[in-house]
């Protein structure tokens, strides 16, 4: 599943962020919104959403979800095992103070590996959500889950494209834009930063582990947006890494 890292990494301005806390009880979003505001406006934008997350060679071959009242389910076949969807607010920890913003949207498009191994996680949290359950009873699940190995570590080669200008990661504070930099991330079992060199100053990487699940994501920015046009400049963890709380994968 994919977490949401602290301000800056998620929300991609080029501003010192203060990082994302956990939630006090002063989260502007303490409950679901009505689920209205969590669908799609129309079939056919979250397919284009969903295909923007990666190069057109890659996800106009790729099987497309689309979130519907129930879950998501499959609209388009692919050829090339790529799954492209957009993700919602709840694939962050259960704590996190934007779990339940109607607002994020995060085109994704994962490879096999990723889809085989960690998207069932994000799909069934999503049935949790959408049946009504609360974020302690989704917890709970989720370790119970963990604990019967209905759910597991990331496959080997895990990974995933984030490279939309439609991603909207995180409510932006003033004067910020609510996306971060095109990026790639890796999924592997819960690790330190320190082995990739990650989190550190002067490097592109970044990453976070989800408190919920032993899952740790590896963010690594890229230059261009799916469509070919330039990112913005690749910034140094030491402003960058305040924000992973806000952009985490399960």
């Amino acid at each position: 599943m994919y977490r949401t890292m602290p301000l800056l990494i998620l929300a991609f301005p080029l501003v010192a962020i203060t990082p994302i806390s956990k939630d006090t009880g002063t989260s502007p979003y303490p409950k679901m919104a009505p689920l209205a505001q969590y669908l799609p406006t129309s079939q056919a934008a979250e397919i284009a959403s969903a295909r923007s997350a990666a190069p057109a060679a890659i996800s106009s071959n790729a099987e497309i979800l689309v979130l519907g009242a129930h879950g998501y389910t499959t609209v388009v076949q692919g050829s090339n095992g790529f799954v492209c969807f957009v993700q919602r607010s709840w694939a962050q920890d259960f704590d996190a103070p934007e779990f339940w913003n109607p607002h994020i949207r995060t085109p994704q498009c994962w490879n096999a590996a990723a889809a085989s191994s960690v998207l069932p996680d994000y799909r069934k949290r999503t049935e949790w959500v959408l049946a009504g359950l609360s974020t302690k009873e989704m917890l709970t699940r989720t370790k119970a889950a963990w604990a019967a190995h209905e759910f597991g570590p990331p496959a080997p080669q895990s990974m995933a494209y984030m490279m939309s200008k439609d991603q909207y990661i995180t409510d932006p504070q003033p004067g910020a834009e609510p996306h971060w930099y095109p990026h790639v991330m890796f999924f592997v079992a819960g690790t330190e930063a320190a082995t990739w060199g990650a989190n550190i100053h002067g490097a592109p990487i970044f990453s976070v582990t989800s408190d919920a699940e032993p899952i740790t994501t590896f963010f690594v920015i890229v230059p261009k947006w799916s469509d070919g046009s330039v990112g913005p400049y690749v910034p140094t963890p030491t402003a960058a890494a305040a924000k992973p709380e806000t952009h985490r994968h399960s």
